[in-house]
């Protein structure tokens, strides 16, 4: 994993301690249903946050999730001591605020301004409008000047009129189109 090799894996692959390997044991087990069970029985929020932490939140144990397959499922809780009495709460009382003055109205534009931003906002669009035009007439100008087009625009003339020897025109044409090309630089 990350920049872990074959030889770093390996190096890890054995442990000569327990200190990673979870075994089942009973005494330390916190079993799933157990524990719903549990929360289901108490009324309060308080009652559920103390069930949590006591029996949860300060169980360290490393096994305390060990379960193992064929395992019993209705295990009840270990005992567990209550911390949670021990723990000191201070009320936190809130900080004073001072009062807020309410925001002065922002003065309102009169109808001549209203029409000159209107006025200015439509010049503004316009003006954008007609460079994305210029834009878009400049790519369209470039892509009809490109070999693959104007080749397909041969071959197109050349279909229309293969009657009248356009395919053999097409050829010439072809030669035409790569040689100018070429002159300009483009192949």
């Amino acid at each position: 994993m990350h920049n872990w090799d074959l030889e770093e894996t390996n190096k890890y692959n054995y442990i000569p301690n327990n200190d990673f390997k979870y075994t089942y044991n009973q005494n330390e087990f916190l079993s799933p249903k157990a524990i719903e069970e549990k929360l289901d029985s108490l009324n309060t929020a308080q009652e559920k946050l103390e069930f949590v932490y006591n029996a949860i939140y300060c169980n360290k144990n490393k096994n305390r999730f060990a379960y193992f397959k064929d395992m019993p499922y209705d295990i009840p809780l270990p005992k567990y001591e209550n911390k949670f009495k021990s723990l000191k709460f201070e009320e936190i009382k809130p900080t004073p605020v001072a009062p807020v003055e309410p925001p002065k109205p922002t003065p309102q534009p009169t109808t001549q301004e209203l029409e000159i931003k209107s006025l200015k906002d439509k010049l503004s669009q316009k003006e954008k409008d007609i460079s994305s035009l210029e834009i878009n007439y400049q790519k369209a100008l470039n892509t009809k000047n490109h070999l693959s087009y104007k080749l397909g625009e041969a071959l197109i003339k050349a279909n229309k009129n293969w009657y009248k020897g356009g395919y053999v025109k097409f050829i010439f044409e072809v030669m035409r189109i790569k040689k100018e090309h070429r002159n300009r630089g483009q192949i």
